[in-house]
């Protein structure tokens, strides 16, 4: 993947997480929902999660309370952020997300 592709995926990923989070800011499940600078900051009253571009290995860092430091990589064929067994970004985050009482769609 190229540059371009790389910050075009990310951008994306992160501006849809902030979108299908932003209902559960509102109300008040979480505690903080923020974009600034290429990191996503993720709130609940248990933990924070953080959500980065790293960008010279083209892939999403997520510092999770739950599952500590992980690293995704996008699947061109799956159009997916995964691990490399096969997690997904997104199920993952939903999960941690559900176990502090955080219910949402991703």
């Amino acid at each position: 993947m190229d540059q371009t592709r790389f910050q075009t995926v990310s951008n994306a990923t992160q501006l849809h997480l902030l979108d299908q989070l932003e209902d559960a800011f509102d109300s008040s499940a979480l505690e903080e929902l923020d974009l600034n600078q290429g990191i996503l900051t993720i709130s609940t009253e248990s933990g924070t999660f953080l959500l980065n571009k790293h960008e010279p290995s083209q892939q999403l860092w997520l510092a999770s309370p739950i599952s500590g430091g992980l690293h995704f990589s996008f699947d061109e064929t799956e159009q997916h952020w995964m691990l490399p067994d096969g997690t997904l970004l997104y199920d993952l985050l939903r999960d941690e997300l559900a176990s502090y009482g955080v219910k949402v769609v991703l």
